[in-house]
């Protein structure tokens, strides 16, 4: 428990917290102390101090011993008062008495620095203690002792001489009046406070380590269990539990949630074991075109998951894969040696193998166009249908068809579509079969206004109102556990948005739901504006000769293969690393093509090709953007905007050169 884990380290860190708070109050409160002691001190000697030479008046003017020793018999009775002394305004003692008093085995002795005598009634005060200690030991404290002198004159009256006493007085000093104040005893007091508040820090810090161990061992031994069964797990043993505290504190709801999590997942894994074995038995009895449609969607339901987390990182690989095939294929048109040529075709092949790994990958997190062919959709939908015929009529659920004679064909992909519409109907399936009656299921196809409209609709129970904004949300699902992982309808959102279309559900006025997909109605020879590279251009000429090409992107490997691959047919090539370099050097030089990067930090693709397009709208229809996201939302929406052709990441090098030869003939004619 206390080795290298938690339980030490919140111990050692709640044990200095403490102490560093406690002696760093202690020190401020004791510093604090001993300024209010020595300045109440000083205070106070300066009071003794003025008092006896105001009362010393008399007995310096007239010697009177008695008196004055009278005035320090009674200073003496301050305890903190040791020694008192009055002399003359010429030095000479008219009192000098001292107490005794023990510090550290001796005896304060007479002050030994000497005191300056102090005219302009003026009152010094001077600390005293052992040489080099730095320490004060005691005050001495000096004082004038003044008298009031009058000017006298004679004058006379009638006959006799008077003296008169003149109305003005004078101040004169007739002495000093000494008094050395002892400050053993606030010395005494704040050892004593220091002490005391050592003993109360210590004793504060036991009490504390005792209570945080308690609490430490309270909280760790429950986290320490859900470790190590979080490790079991890992290891895939799901017969694992932990003790649930009693108490309803949040170890005793983690407990709990951690039970309750491995149970969900027991009975998942033996429901999915359980549905694997009885596809495998299914899939020997269907036809071939059966087995791929539904390899297909258990696969995408596997995969989806694991797709949405590598999508990111697939993105990614497409700048340096990009540089690997572009600097292999450039090598490969030089002049090598067969073994480093031999070398060089390996490294190209590989990287064509990462290069489909990784369109793979974005095809599992929906980010690869679909391969489209003419298709009817009329004819997915039978197919499809013949796929849960038979289920459907086990459970009694009838099938109505309302298919559009005239409904035109369409480019799309037909296992995609297939799976779509799959997904729905099996949905539309359990529902009606959960509701425990005779069901019925329409499937309609409609023409409006250039788009095919397909309609699936159940009498089943319908769909939530509150769940109607998320059914198309990855992972949100309505069904018990190992009835369906919620990546089905995600899956079909993500394939109708790659054909360009709408996918939407709402429920139906007397009951069930129905769930509408659009699609656009696309010719065999139509082409998707900015999301096709033209081929078959290598015969084609570049155009007037050598051309001025400017190259953007923040990858330095990308712009070195375009500068190259573009020198191939004799271009002048420039480049830039963002948009803000390019958007200068466009001002002062004349470019026949552009090539952009869409992503780049400051300025990228899109606010150059707005740039450029306010500057030049004949340059801004010859720029050509790159991107390894063309399947992004907001990508996609752009390139279809513009119009433009892209270059999608990693590109082939015989692709690039034929996407720009497409441009320039384009633009010359």
């Amino acid at each position: 428990m206390f080795r290298f884990g938690l339980a030490p380290r919140f111990i050692l860190f709640s044990s200095l917290l403490i102490l560093t708070t406690s002696l760093s109050l202690s020190v401020l409160f004791l510093r604090h102390y001993a300024r209010s002691q020595d300045q109440r001190t000083r205070e106070h000697g300066i009071s003794l101090a003025r008092n006896l030479a105001h009362n010393a008046e008399l007995g310096v003017l007239t010697r009177n011993g008695e008196m004055l020793n009278e005035l320090g018999e009674g200073l003496f009775q301050e305890s903190d008062v040791i020694a008192v002394a009055i002399v003359d305004n010429e030095g000479n003692p008219l009192l000098d008495e001292r107490k005794e008093m023990a510090r550290s085995g001796r005896l304060i002795a007479r002050p030994r620095v000497a005191i300056i005598p102090m005219g302009g009634g003026e009152v010094r005060i001077g600390p005293f203690g052992e040489e080099g200690s730095g320490r004060v030991d005691a005050y001495e404290v000096s004082c004038p002792v003044f008298t009031r002198r009058g000017t006298r004159r004679n004058e006379e009256i009638g006959f006799l001489l008077e003296e008169q006493e003149s109305a003005t007085q004078r101040l004169e000093t007739i002495g000093y009046a000494r008094i050395m104040l002892s400050v053993s005893g606030m010395h005494r007091d704040i050892r004593e406070l220091t002490w005391a508040f050592l003993l109360l820090t210590f004793l504060v810090i036991g009490v504390a380590i005792l209570l945080t161990v308690m609490l430490v061992r309270k909280m760790v031994a429950p986290l320490q269990a859900l470790a190590e069964a979080t490790r079991r797990i890992a290891g895939g043993s799901l017969d694992e539990a932990v003790p649930e505290p009693k108490s309803q504190d949040e170890i005793g709801q983690l407990s709990a949630s951690f039970n309750q999590m491995t149970g969900e997942l027991k009975r998942s894994r033996h429901e999915l074991e359980l549905r694997s074995a009885d596809l495998q038995n299914q899939v020997s009895l269907r036809t071939r075109e059966l087995e791929e449609a539904q390899s297909q969607l258990v696969q995408a339901e596997k995969m989806t998951a694991v797709g949405l987390l590598v999508s990111g990182v697939a993105h990614e690989l497409n700048n340096p894969l990009a540089g690997v095939v572009g600097y292999s294929q450039l090598l490969l048109k030089s002049d090598t040696e067969e073994r480093v040529r031999r070398g060089l075709e390996k490294i190209n092949r590989e990287a064509e193998r990462c290069k489909k790994i990784v369109q793979n990958l974005q095809t599992f997190a929906r980010k690869h166009k679909p391969q489209k062919d003419y298709v009817g959709i009329n004819g997915i939908l039978e197919s499809t249908l013949e796929l849960r015929s038979y289920q459907l009529k086990v459970d009694n659920i009838g099938v109505d068809l309302d298919l559009d004679a005239d409904l035109p064909k369409t480019m799309a992909d037909f296992h995609q579509l297939q799976q779509v519409f799959l997904n729905i109907i099996i949905n539309a399936h359990q529902a009606m079969a959960a509701a425990g009656r005779p069901g019925s299921l329409t499937l309609r196809t409609r023409n409006r206004d250039e788009e095919i409209v397909v309609e699936i609709q159940d009498n089943g129970p319908g769909i939530p109102v509150e769940n109607l904004g998320k059914i198309f949300d990855p992972f949100f699902t309505t069904k018990e556990v190992g009835q369906g992982t919620g990546l089905g309808l995600s899956i079909c959102y993500g394939i109708i948005q790659e054909h360009r279309g709408r996918i939407t559900a709402r429920n139906a006025p007397g009951g069930g739901a129905i769930f509408q997909v659009s699609l656009p109605v696309i010719g065999p020879d139509s082409t998707e504006p900015s999301l096709c590279i033209p081929s078959g251009l290598d015969g084609e000429p570049a155009g007037r000769g050598r051309r001025n090409i400017l190259v953007v992107d923040d990858e330095l490997a990308i712009i070195d293969i375009l500068y190259q691959v573009l020198r191939l047919d004799g271009h002048r090539v420039d480049t830039a690393l963002n948009g803000t370099v390019a958007l200068r050097k466009i001002e002062k030089e004349q470019y026949d093509v552009i090539i952009s990067d869409l992503r780049m930090p400051g300025m990228g693709g899109r606010e150059l090709y707005e740039k450029v397009r306010e500057m030049n709208l004949d340059l801004s229809r010859r720029m050509i953007f790159s991107t390894g996201d063309v399947v992004n939302v907001e990508t996609r929406e752009f390139l279809e905007k513009s119009g433009n052709s892209y270059l999608q990441k990693p590109f082939d090098m015989d692709a690039i050169r034929r996407l720009v030869r497409s441009v320039l003939v384009t633009n010359a004619q």
